[in-house]
């Protein structure tokens, strides 16, 4: 500890006290460049500043609350006083022993004080600020001698989102008193306050997940992200990335939320505007408390943007093949018309596609498309769509994807939703992945809501009652792949062909589109043939509840390579047919291989 003999030498000649912390030296450098040395308190902001400040931390001081409430009970009759600074080292609460709080106000350690080094030199709360560690300062530690006669632990609280400082936790108790657990005791109570942080923070993103279903209901479907107080992603659209390419702005304004979020709503709204172009923005809020953003690209940019492409998603679905074109050629004369459809299939079989293809086939192709999970939905999410502040009736498309999951209780608010949105001249597409007519029949699904979304019924077969439509398919999501990500095509061998369309496809197109994936970043040359595949591939699934004699052959062949490591011969004597027929075999099942003898 620093003795005032040695603080006076510094002071009258600058001479260094032997074994002075570095810490505390760094800082009495720094005070005695702002002529601060003879201050006896601390400055104080006025009360209408007083007022702003604690407006700007009021985050931090309702997850402070608990914790100074208890701290103030057990404190009283210690000589301790807990304060509570913002970032700026302003003082904006105080609890604890009542005659020791009395004490403080000599010197201004109390609400409204300004304890920064620039302006009172060094103490526990600007120090800690300065070096972002919690710091204790004693007795002729501190740079102005009429500060000498008070102890301090200081602890930051920084931002579980961010890790930006947002204030100190600082522990005062009059000079000559020890106290070694002070510092443990504020790091503590700044643990605490940023658990609670972390609890807030998590609460609002919960809010802005389920105010997502809402806002996207009121503005359409066009690309749109959502993020928190720290600038993180809550929720984002599929497209957003594809469509929105001012990466460079969007990330400037994530760093500079976290500091812009606590302001009044309006003023995040000027910021916004200039931050960026050619978007539509809004400041979500909860209890008038602006907790996120919702950015989405305007109308007239997205046009720009899907008009590039040089066909129709109609005629490159079409394009697989003969089942595939009469369902298009159904699609379209549905797109004419103003009929709620309902499209059916399994899971992968492309049902949001179509849906997406034929409204934008349609005459309303201008106006919102909008997926909504039903999964998702609950009575408080559909009552606030009718509420006076959340106007969701629109024209455009409402999608309703798995109408099936939403529960008994909740199909008359569905219902009444859909019945607005027709009324206002929107169109309803249902997607679901099982019979809803049989799900009305059993009486889990609503009558009334069944002939509300099914005007119309189009059914995609699963994959694999298409085979001859897999390789065009394939190809399709080959092409697609490289130009999302900007690789190469993979190549296909016939071999591999003829093994992907003898497999039963159980993931439908999905499944399609995550092989291509997971073999584009596991292939080193490109070139897929059919001992690259996964194992499940070159063992076809069940068709139907049974194997065709063909499948249980192929199998037959394809394992008989692989244990003999595509000896021709070895595999020959190991079917018991000649190798002249084997390769007949092989040629029939297009199964590719080195022939080895």
């Amino acid at each position: 500890m620093v003795r005032k003999k040695e603080w006076e030498d510094f002071m009258a000649v600058g001479r260094v006290p032997t074994g002075l912390n570095h810490d505390i030296l760094a800082s009495w450098q720094r005070s005695a460049k702002h002529s601060v040395a003879g201050r006896t308190r601390a400055p104080v902001v006025n009360d209408d500043e007083l007022e702003g400040r604690r407006v700007q931390a009021r985050r931090l001081g309702r997850a402070a609350r608990s914790a100074l409430n208890r701290a103030g009970n057990l404190l009283i009759g210690t000589r301790d006083i807990l304060l509570l600074s913002d970032d700026a080292g302003v003082v904006i609460d105080t609890v604890g022993d009542p005659h020791t709080l009395s004490q403080a106000e000599e010197n201004h350690l109390h609400t409204g004080g300004h304890w920064i080094e620039e302006a009172i030199g060094t103490n526990a709360i600007g120090t800690a600020l300065h070096l972002g560690a919690p710091t204790l300062i004693q007795d002729a530690e501190h740079f102005c001698e009429a500060i000498q006669r008070w102890n301090c632990a200081a602890t930051p609280i920084t931002d579980p989102g961010t890790g930006r400082i947002l204030g100190v936790v600082d522990i005062s108790w009059p000079g000559g008193i020890q106290q070694p657990n002070a510092v443990a005791l504020s790091s503590a109570l700044a643990l605490q306050m940023e658990t609670e942080l972390t609890h807030m923070l998590g609460h609002e993103r919960e809010i802005l997940l389920e105010q997502s279903h809402i806002r996207r209901l009121r503005r359409g479907s066009g690309p749109m992200l959502i993020m928190d107080r720290s600038g993180a992603n809550v929720f984002s659209t599929e497209n957003f990335a594809r469509f929105y390419d001012d990466d460079i702005d969007l990330e400037q304004l994530r760093k500079r939320l976290p500091a812009l979020i606590d302001q009044p709503a309006e003023q995040i709204g000027e910021v916004l505007a200039d931050c960026l172009k050619s978007t539509d923005f809004e400041v979500i809020s909860d209890r008038d408390e602006p907790i996120g953003i919702l950015i989405a690209l305007k109308r007239s940019r997205l046009r720009a943007q899907t008009n590039r492409s040089t066909a129709t998603e109609l005629e490159q679905i079409a394009s697989a093949g003969e089942a595939s074109a009469a369902l298009c050629a159904q699609a379209r004369r549905l797109a004419e018309t103003g009929i709620s459809i309902l499209i059916e299939g399994e899971t992968g079989t492309g049902k949001s596609f179509l849906a997406r293809a034929i409204h934008n086939a349609s005459k309303q192709s201008d106006e919102p498309f909008e997926m909504l999970d039903c999964a998702q939905l609950t009575e408080e999410t559909l009552r606030n769509c009718f509420a006076s502040d959340h106007q969701c009736i629109g024209k455009g498309t409402l999608c309703l994807n798995s109408p099936g999951a939403v529960p008994a209780s909740i199909q008359k608010l569905l219902l009444t939703l859909v019945e607005q949105f027709m009324e206002q001249g929107g169109r309803i597409i249902a997607l679901s992945a099982r019979s809803l007519y049989e799900e009305m029949r059993g009486n889990n699904f609503r009558g009334d809501l069944y002939y509300r979304i099914a005007g119309a019924r189009l059914e995609i077969t699963p994959l694999r009652e298409r085979a001859g439509e897999i390789a065009p398919l394939l190809r399709q999501l080959v092409q697609s792949h490289a130009a999302e990500t900007g690789r190469r095509e993979l190549r296909f061998s016939p071999g591999a062909v003829g093994v992907l369309k003898n497999y039963a496809w159980p993931g439908n197109l999905l499944e399609m589109r995550n092989l291509v994936a997971a073999l584009d970043a596991l292939s080193p040359t490109g070139l897929i043939d059919e001992r690259i595949l996964p194992r499940e591939f070159r063992q076809p699934a069940r068709r139907n509840g049974s194997d065709t004699l063909r499948d249980v052959e192929r199998a037959g062949i394809l394992d008989a390579l692989e244990a003999e490591d595509g000896n021709l011969s070895r595999v020959a004597k190991r079917l018991g047919i000649a190798r002249s027929t084997l390769y007949l075999k092989l040629d029939s099942y297009g199964i590719e291989t080195r022939r080895k003898t």
